[in-house]
């Protein structure tokens, strides 16, 4: 780290949140300095000339978060579905397939909690259309959580769904109504 003596020291953080530890300097160089870093943030940010970037609003920005709030006996291949919802924008979860269908192309950011019932194993995947990708496996006493949290580029139309591996004499997701099992989903980026 380096220490200028006539000059602020101005931090940018990632979040957006501008700090400014001062020195002796004169305040049109400061106000300068100052003016400039916002300019270059609001150029990073897309959102220079009133906020005509790369903006989202809830309304065009796919994301949702299912649930379960009871058990569900899978057998081998079939899907999880997480059949209540608390956000569902642009109905991109279907809670009757267990699918979620991109809207639009992007990045994406996916994440699950699963629980097994107690003592028993539970072998899911998470497949992008009939791509089998990340695996979470529970064993052992008591009741098990595996996670996933992935990100993909997607075009539009692509699937995201969870599917029982090996699941031959139907193990069961386990949840009730303290909802130990959810999938989301949302974009991040066009």
């Amino acid at each position: 780290m380096f220490i200028l003596q006539h000059l602020p020291i101005i931090c940018l953080v990632l979040s957006g949140q501008i700090c400014v530890v001062t020195s002796s300097c004169n305040a049109k160089l400061e106000n300068s300095l100052f003016d400039d870093l916002i300019g270059m943030m609001l150029k990073l940010k897309g959102t220079e000339n009133g906020g005509q970037g790369n903006k989202f609003t809830q309304k065009d920005t796919p994301a949702f978060t299912a649930y379960r709030n009871s058990v569900q006996t899978a057998s081998a291949n079939d899907i999880v579905k997480f059949d209540k919802l608390w956000t569902n924008t642009m109905n991109v979860y279907d809670v009757t397939t267990g699918v979620f269908t991109a809207p639009m192309p992007g990045l994406y950011h996916f994440s699950a909690v699963v629980m097994s019932v107690s003592g028993k194993d539970l072998f899911l995947h998470l497949w992008h259309n009939d791509t089998k990708t990340a695996g979470s496996y529970t064993q052992g006493d008591g009741y098990k959580t595996g996670n996933f949290d992935v990100v993909f580029n997607l075009k539009k139309g692509d699937r995201i769904y969870i599917k029982c591996t090996s699941c031959n004499n139907g193990h069961k997701i386990y949840s009730d109504s303290n909802n130990y099992s959810t999938f989301s989903g949302y974009l991040i980026a066009k």
